[in-house]
């Protein structure tokens, strides 16, 4: 694929920082995804078809996951081609078994990068579409990595962001804040504003469905 080229060219120079980011994903790895199953069969999954549904990929899109984690999103991956990127080398290699066990079940192209989103390894302009699923709760300096998001969008075109968020409610938000201190420890943060940051970062938000409350929501966004 022409956008792998690209990116080993320019990752030589583009190295992931050594952050809390990655540390924490490399160290909950293996446990992950039981300790979310209960989440992801409840509400999830879902959501994850919504957000696919939302997204209409064509079979000329190159589309990019940042945060493809264990690769949860990887069965909805139809149309396009994709380049699903994660900081974490040990969350990659249980996506890579994912894809590994769906063979011709998967109908879609896809490559995977080791990455982080604060310095991303693509020429400008390069994607038609972006992505994210509980993502941004965790990246160390959220701005600089939806800006980097946006950089690599082409223009005019839309990314799409599943997720969670300090609720508008100001008599739940003491309640987060101080449940923050415990969720941090498995990685997320969940009293960010990602809906602010996302137009801190350059986006323009075109639509928000909220999902549960005000705190999970699905945001559709345009670089102009």
């Amino acid at each position: 694929m022409k956008v792998n080229a690209n990116t080993e060219k320019q990752s030589k120079n583009r190295k992931p920082k050594e952050g809390k980011d990655l540390s924490r994903y490399n160290r909950i790895a293996r446990f992950y995804d039981i300790f979310e199953k209960p989440m992801e069969s409840f509400m999830f999954n879902g959501w994850r078809k919504r957000l696919f549904e939302r997204m209409e990929n064509s079979n000329n899109d190159i589309i990019l996951e940042i945060g493809v984690g264990t690769g949860k999103n990887i069965p909805f991956y139809t149309n396009g081609r994709y380049i699903a990127l994660d900081i974490s080398k040990k969350m990659i290699k249980k996506a890579k078994d994912k894809t590994m066990k769906l063979g011709t079940e998967l109908k879609a192209d896809v490559d995977f990068i080791i990455a982080d989103v604060e310095f991303l390894p693509f020429r400008d302009d390069t994607f038609d579409k972006v992505f994210t699923t509980f993502v941004f709760c965790s990246v160390e300096n959220p701005v600089k990595g939806l800006k980097e998001a946006n950089r690599v969008l082409r223009k005019r075109k839309k990314a799409f962001f599943l997720e969670h968020m300090l609720p508008k409610n100001k008599v739940l938000q003491p309640i987060f804040h101080i449940m923050n201190l415990v969720a941090r420890l498995m990685g997320p943060e969940i009293n960010r504003k990602t809906d602010r940051n996302i137009e801190e970062a350059g986006f323009k938000i075109v639509e928000q469905e909220y999902l549960l409350g005000t705190v999970f929501r699905l945001i559709v966004a345009e670089k102009f």
